[in-house]
């Protein structure tokens, strides 16, 4: 199964690929298992309503340890999360001996050349996308796993949400009682680590 990506590198640490469950292509693939190049490790192919059937291949590689999508893709279909970096972005034991303490840029170029010595390279093609950059060191952030710690918001709503169908809270203008409720309605817990 062939997907594009933006990050090579982070391919040592995928735990699945997904396609669109109505995309035909790849519908008898879904609960199939694949080979990750490189690794030489097992994935399944699963399916889910991220990827984008019309975009690049309409399979994506599903990183769950270092994307903040693939992240949800892999709480939804209980993926391991595998983090191939260390603080510094470097690439730690994780990975096949070969790229172990590359930085993630030299892991990229190393990857790709890997993947194009083996002939599984389809294709290489300007693409721009979102990267988030640091506003200290302007370097782009790596998506890290970590351990933290989150203040349960469900809870501390309840109460703001009663006061405010009750009437007791005024909005002036009255508008901002929807985007109000529907915040606290769907409100996530708040990471304070």
């Amino acid at each position: 199964i062939s997907i594009a990506t933006t990050r090579p590198e982070t391919m040592l640490g995928d735990g699945a690929v997904a396609v669109h469950p109505d995309d035909d292509r790849y519908r008898h693939l879904v609960g199939r298992m694949c080979i990750l190049p490189l690794s030489n490790r097992p994935i399944p192919i699963i399916a889910d309503e991220y990827p984008d059937p019309e975009k690049g291949s309409g399979a994506v590689k599903i990183t769950p340890a270092h994307d903040f999508n693939d992240f949800e893709v892999g709480r939804r279909h209980d993926l391991e999360m595998i983090n191939i970096f260390d603080a510094q972005a470097r690439l730690n034991d994780n990975v096949p001996e070969a790229y172990r303490g590359l930085d993630r840029f030299a892991a990229r170029a190393k990857v790709v050349a890997a993947m194009e010595a083996e002939g599984l390279l389809e294709k290489v093609e300007d693409h721009t996308h979102n990267v988030t950059i640091s506003d200290r060191s302007k370097t782009p952030i790596e998506p890290l796993v970590s351990e933290q710690w989150f203040v349960a918001m469900e809870k501390l709503a309840e109460p703001a949400i009663a006061v405010a169908k009750s009437g007791k809270l005024k909005f002036k203008p009255a508008r901002w009682e929807k985007v109000y409720l529907d915040w606290l309605e769907n409100v996530r817990d708040w990471c304070i680590s």
